[in-house]
């Protein structure tokens, strides 16, 4: 018997473990995009959050996606990804949200845009 409670004990330690590393919680909804102004490094930025289609990110076992909503980054050129995605990481956080920056980016008519990069 005592050996039950001590199996069942550590069951209940496990599940409760399991849900501290769970994956990522769910996004919080949002009702319309969300202009948000950034200033990284002494210069100005404008990026805006708003809801859109699931991103992805690359792993050993190919392209995943990633649930969250989308960033984008206004006025930047092509070869400033690096810069872009500094800024959507910060209009993230500005916003209360939890960035993954290991969401693909995209250029697109002079934005770079996360999908899915903002929880």
């Amino acid at each position: 018997m005592k050996r039950g409670r001590a199996t069942s004990g550590l069951v209940l330690a496990m599940a409760g473990l399991s849900a501290c590393v769970s994956p990522a919680a769910a996004v919080r909804p949002l009702a319309e995009p969300v202009a948000v102004p950034v200033s990284l490094n002494g210069a100005s930025f404008a990026a805006r959050i708003e809801p859109g289609p699931a991103g992805h990110r690359f792993t050993a076992n190919g392209a995943q996606p990633v649930a969250g909503l989308t960033v984008a980054v206004a006025a930047l050129a092509r070869d400033q990804g690096k810069l872009a995605k500094d800024v959507a990481q910060a209009a993230c956080l500005a916003q209360n949200r939890r960035f993954d920056g290991s969401a693909l980016g995209r250029y697109a008519s002079g934005n770079w845009i996360f999908n899915g990069a903002c929880a």
